[in-house]
This record gives structure tokens, sequence and C-alpha cells, in this order.
């Protein structure tokens, strides 16, 4: 099966992360969350290594420059050698560059645009399951990997997604 790792960071590269949330899974089936609030630089590197050290396939994120971006901040030595020859943690899918490409009549690309438009009620079904009800909206790093998780799953047994893996 493949392992598809959904990750989402709140902080940014000048203050670092604070907040981190994955979602492990294979084919469609969610196999692990991460739900981690820290922002301890040591106990963040230990984090990002353990969840990116999970044998994946590649890695979905919103926009996934920001999440790349603080990646290298605290990983900037990577596990493997992409296809260029350089280093780098990944590779990724962008669900913001695949719902614009895929639906450019939408107006707006935002991760709360995108989920209210397509996912409204699949993503309150799976975010109580998952997360506490302070953090059960959008800006809480986990709740933002479900949606993007949703969102890249409801296209993964539609239409190949290979071409969009950068």
């Amino acid at each position: 099966y493949m392992k598809v790792l959904t990750l989402d960071f709140e902080g940014s590269l000048k203050k670092g992360i604070r907040e981190i949330g994955g979602v492990l899974s294979e084919k469609t089936t969610i196999t692990e969350v991460y739900d981690i609030k820290t922002d301890n630089e040591i106990e963040i590197k230990k984090y990002l290594i353990e969840i990116l050290s999970n044998d994946i396939e590649f890695i979905v994120s919103h926009n996934i420059h920001i999440e790349k971006n603080l990646v290298k901040k605290y990983l900037p030595y990577p596990k493997k050698k992409n296809v260029f020859g350089t280093f780098d943690w990944g590779p990724w899918l962008d669900t913001k560059k695949l719902y614009s490409t895929l639906y450019p009549k939408i107006k707006n690309y935002e991760l709360k645009n995108l989920v209210n438009v397509f996912l409204k009620k699949n993503i309150m079904e799976l975010s109580s399951k998952y997360c506490s009800p302070s953090k059960n909206n959008f800006h809480n790093a986990l709740y933002d990997a479900l949606c993007t998780f949703l969102l890249y799953n409801r296209l993964s047994e539609k239409i190949t997604l290979e071409k969009f893996i950068s």
C-alpha cells in the first residue's frame, strides 16, 4: 500500500513552528494522526524526523511552500536525493495547486474556501473524531491537516495524481 503523509504547521519562518498536524494514511485509510504542540526546537526536530521517517511515498500539504520552508529550517540535512540530485524531504503534492488546476473557475483556493465548497459534512465528522473541541476549526494544525487529507482523498481514487507530485 502507498503511504502518504498529510502535513500542516502553525507558526512562521520567523517565529518557528508551534504546532504540527499530520495524517498518515495508506490508500484512503488513516493509520495515524499527529497533534503536537511545542515551540521547543529540539522537540520539533525529533517529532519531524519521527513523522517524516515513515517510509512515505509523498507529502501532501495545502500551499506546500510554507511547509517545505519550515521543514528545511528545522531539518536542513535531507533524507534522500531527488531526481535532480539535490537534497530535500518529499516529494510533495500541493492541494492548492491541484484544485486550482482542476477547478479553474473557483475564485478562492484558500483551504477554508475549498473545504466549504467540497467537504463541509466530511470534515465535521472526521475532525470531531480526532480534534479536541477547542481545536476543531481552521488554523489548528491537525484540523487543517485533516482538511487537506480529505481534499487529497476526494480526488485520489478519481484521477492520476502523479503529474501533480513535485
